[in-house]
């Protein structure tokens, strides 16, 4: 979500300070308004503005305005909620972080820290600090804020200390404890499994591709003071037995196309797939053409696919960003290979004889940039280009039309 995307930035900057455990920012769409929860109205102490004069906070907000985010259009439209959103995260926030992480170094196992944006749906910007036991860590950490609200570098109105019943650690548990209920319920190794804890109200959020309706059930069942929501990520990961690849009805087309993406290689644990087409970079300062690339597990992917046809993969769970991205393929769809008019071989055929000739030294090391048929030669030219190396390599592969 656009919205969302200046967030990450200040995440980066409480995670690094404080361990990955202090702050939070709510998950939630876009049209989901965020609720307050109960124990946000047990306020511990309410910092008081103590001045008019925040001229150093205006000169602070008036800087972060300048931000490129903001100021470029990548948030979405340049609101009033978005700016007052921006000028909370860098500069009460910001002022919250240090003075928690000087007086308490972290908070998780003493309480929780979370963000509020209009822009996320809430009705007003500022950062929360609940603590579990208040003591004299409390107190002095309300010092040092307000002391910074007196000498007018934040406003008061925008920090929220409240008395919380749960720790960052606790919800973590909570998390532990939902992912070992669910550990015998994961039959499989592709699972696409995904457990969250909202930080405001513990509402456990589940993400899945392989939980039955009874297993949801006893799900609920042992976790029945909490709240829990449970969706389904994609189609169902086949049971055994099941298909997990999808043929075409019509298996060759006329016409060329860079649908989908090329199998380069197949083995019994699974497979490795280029793009047919690349993303361009070049637009935005990078390197040009892009053919993305993913090592998937797939078990017995020699007995279902061949190298050479073109796929689409549905993947299970997230992709490592490595390169070759590293994932667990749910579904395969193979796509119609193209065979020209007046050519024995198919597309798919062709670049499988082309793979063959190459004999690649057992790295990854070359993607298909195109595909050609020359019907007065009778010929295929498949056009390697060679990755990993300085400069871009590109060379061609003839195959005859023989079957």
């Amino acid at each position: 979500m656009k919205k969302s995307a200046y967030l990450f930035t200040l995440m980066l900057l409480f995670s690094a300070g404080c361990g990955a455990s202090n702050v939070s920012v709510p998950k939630r769409d876009e049209a989901e308004t965020i609720q307050e929860s109960k124990q946000e109205q047990n306020i511990i102490v309410e910092l008081k503005q103590t001045t008019d004069d925040t001229n150093l906070r205006d000169t602070a907000y008036e800087k972060a305005l300048e931000n490129d985010m903001l100021t470029g259009g990548y948030l979405g439209e340049n609101t009033l909620a978005l700016q007052e959103d921006i000028g909370v995260q860098s500069i009460e926030a910001e002022a919250v972080f240090l003075a928690v992480n000087m007086v308490y170094g972290n908070l998780y196992d003493k309480g929780i820290m979370y963000l509020k944006n209009q822009t996320g749906g809430a009705n007003e910007s500022g950062i929360w600090i609940g603590i579990k036991e208040p003591d004299e860590n409390t107190d002095e950490l309300v010092r040092l804020l307000q002391k910074q609200v007196d000498e007018g570098k934040i406003l008061a109105k925008y920090i929220h200390i409240f008395k919380t019943e749960y720790s960052e650690k606790d919800n973590r548990n909570l998390m532990y404890n939902v992912s070992k209920a669910l550990k015998p319920m994961k039959e499989a190794d592709r699972v696409s499994l995904s457990i969250n804890v909202d930080t405001i109200t513990r509402t456990i959020e589940i993400g899945h591709d392989f939980l039955t309706d009874k297993q949801i059930k006893d799900i609920k069942k042992q976790f029945a003071k909490y709240d829990i929501v449970i969706k389904q990520d994609g189609r169902m990961l086949p049971l055994p037995g099941e298909p997990d690849v999808e043929y075409p009805k019509k298996a060759v087309i006329r016409e060329p196309s860079k649908a989908g993406a090329y199998v380069m290689s197949v083995s019994g644990e699974g497979m490795l797939i280029v793009s047919a087409k690349p993303a361009d970079f070049s637009k935005t300062g990078g390197h040009g053409e892009y053919y993305g690339a993913t090592n998937y597990t797939f078990p017995n992917a020699n007995k279902k696919l061949k190298v050479g046809q073109r796929v689409l993969v549905e993947a299970s769970g997230p992709i490592m960003e490595s390169y070759p991205g590293q994932g667990r393929a749910k579904f395969v769809t193979v796509l119609p290979t193209y065979q020209p008019n007046g050519a024995d071989l198919t597309e798919a055929e062709a670049v499988r004889q082309a793979i063959e000739k190459k004999q690649d030294d057992g790295g990854f090391t070359a993607t298909i940039s195109d595909v050609m048929f020359n019907e007065q030669n009778d010929q295929w030219t498949v056009t390697f280009t060679e990755t990993f190396t300085f400069e871009d390599k590109v060379f061609n592969i003839k195959v005859d039309d023989q079957k």
